[in-house]
Parts: structure tokens; sequence; C-alpha cells
């Protein structure tokens, strides 16, 4: 890779981890460009690629473990580590929806290390900058996942798309066999 390849592969990383919201929504396929993939095998550069997987699949327990290693990575491209754990706590929130179906508020506190009276906040925050479609059940203190931004689609989401399309099927399965009973459906 030259140098200006690599140059630019940085820059675009930067840029990505920056606004990973504008990733989502204009680049998903960053990490397979081969100027940042060649990014992990620089010694200078490893460590903003990891940076870049984090933000790309990762979680908020993630970004603070890299941060404990690796802090001057943030400091050598002036990321500022707020603005990092405000968009990695949207994109963690993002990865526990494409999870489950419900989430409790209590689930949304611990995965992005707030109190669970902020839970509402960064749900509101997610769903208004577009990474997600949700519902908020205050008295039932659950959130109702109705679509979100898919950080990463692999073996992993195929099998839980497979999951959900199985019971999917069989609910429509039971409510087709109720409408035979009764009789509202002719064969």
């Amino acid at each position: 890779m030259d140098k200006a390849g690599l140059e630019a592969a940085k820059e675009a990383s930067v840029g990505a981890i920056m606004d990973p919201v504008r990733l989502f929504q204009e680049q998903r396929g960053i990490m397979g460009l081969t100027p940042v993939a060649a990014l992990d095998g620089s010694k200078d550069t490893k460590p903003l690629y990891a940076l870049l997987q984090i933000f790309q699949e990762k979680k908020l327990s993630d970004f603070q473990s890299f941060t404990t290693t690796s802090a001057s990575t943030l400091t050598q491209y002036n990321l500022s580590q707020d603005s990092c754990i405000r968009h990695m706590r949207l994109l963690s929130l993002c990865s526990l929806a494409t999870e489950h179906e419900e989430i409790p508020y209590d689930a949304i506190a611990t995965t992005l290390q707030i109190d669970e009276a902020d839970v509402e906040q960064w749900v509101i925050a997610a769903v208004s900058s577009g990474l997600l479609k949700a519902k908020m059940d205050q008295l039932q203190r659950v959130v109702m996942v109705e679509g979100c931004v898919v950080r990463r689609f692999g073996m992993e989401q195929w099998e839980v798309l497979q999951r959900r399309l199985d019971v999917w099927k069989r609910n429509v399965r039971g409510v087709l066999e109720g409408l035979k009973a009764s009789g509202q459906i002719v064969q």
C-alpha cells in the first residue's frame, strides 16, 4: 500500500469513528476496503484499525477495554473520549436491539453503563438519529424494538433471523389452524 493510500485510509477511519451514524447511513463497507484493511498490517496504524473495528461491531465495554491499553490512539488522532463514549453508547444500543425484540431497561442501563433513569434519553437519541425504531413501555420498563440499523450481518445474524422467522411461521400456522377450526377458512 502506498503512503498516500494509507494516509487516505487513516483519514477515512478517523472520520468514521468521529461520525459513526453517518457511516451507517452512507458507507457501511469501510472495513472491506483494501486501504482500510491495510491499516491492520502496520504497527503504527494497527490500533486505529482496532478502534474502527470496535466502532463497527462491538460494544461500549470493548471500547473501554481498548482505551485502558491504547488511550494514546485517541490523542494521536484527535478523538474526544467523551464523544467516542457517546457514539459507542448509541451503537451498543443498536447491537442490543439486534439481539432482542424486547429489552428491559436494566439490560440497557448495564450495557450502556448508565443509570436506569437515563435509559429513555438514550433510546430517544437512537431513534432520533435514525439508528433505531422502537417504542418504550414505561410501565413494564421495556423497549420494544421495531427495527434498527444492523452493524454487522454475519452467520450469527442469519441464525437470529431464522429463529425469528420460525417463531413467526409457528404463530401464523396457529392463527390459520384456529381459523380453520372455527370454520372461517374453507380448505
